[in-house]
């Protein structure tokens, strides 16, 4: 069983509540509860045994059960569970904007709630004397919208208080970041530090330098 998703969704002043659970091998299902004014106001279940009959991965299950949650997240925002008349699309609007521009809207719009997640997508051994390299991504943790102009800083730390900016730049519209760095040579310990910073939350890692081995 994967860690499931809770979700405050706000549409025209009323609350909903969430709730996407994986129920496990034993009851192949995911569902999504939604609750208004603490009452079960509609529910979704996904049956995923073809996936475990395929041989499970829980990549892709986490996959899944990402996708009908977030799926949920934007009829809510489109007002699918709203009691009130649900107005024909376009109505009252001025732009002729198309359904996937609104629903683009609705995910970003609900990404500002959401907390950073960075990403290390690949990486390069850290050896002292030596370049190194980092390709990361960052974007928010529930949606996975990108999120541009992060921060991203790398910086040496040796643990004799010496330290050096090795990197800085910023993540790209699609939220991605290479960064390449020399390695300064060091005499003890010391580790790099990757720094990510955004209005929506920061992210940190350190990785011990070794050293080249004698020839």
């Amino acid at each position: 069983m994967i860690t499931g998703f809770n979700q405050d969704v706000v549409h025209k002043g009323k609350v909903y509540h969430v709730q996407t659970e994986d129920r496990g091998l034993d009851n192949p299902v995911i569902e999504t509860l939604i609750y208004a004014g603490g009452e079960i106001l509609a529910s979704k279940k996904t049956s995923y045994k073809e996936l475990v009959e395929q041989g499970y991965e829980e990549a892709k299950l986490a996959a899944l059960l990402e996708q009908q949650h977030r799926r949920i997240v934007v009829d809510i925002k489109l007002g699918k569970y709203s009691k009130e008349p649900v107005e024909t699309f376009g109505q009252g609007l001025v732009s002729s904007k198309s359904l996937d521009e609104v629903i683009l809207e609705y995910l970003t719009s609900e990404s500002e709630g959401e907390k950073l997640m960075a990403e290390i997508l690949d990486q390069s051994p850290y050896v002292a004397g030596e370049r190194g390299w980092v390709h990361l991504r960052v974007q928010t943790d529930i949606t996975r919208t990108p999120l541009p102009g992060a921060s991203v800083s790398v910086r040496l730390a040796a643990s004799d208080g010496h330290g050096a900016e090795l990197f800085r730049g910023s993540t790209s519209p699609d939220g991605l970041c290479n960064a390449s760095f020399l390695l300064p040579p060091v005499e003890g310990n010391a580790v790099v530090v990757i720094q990510v910073t955004h209005a929506q939350g920061s992210f940190q890692t350190k990785t011990l330098i070794t050293k080249r081995s004698p020839r």
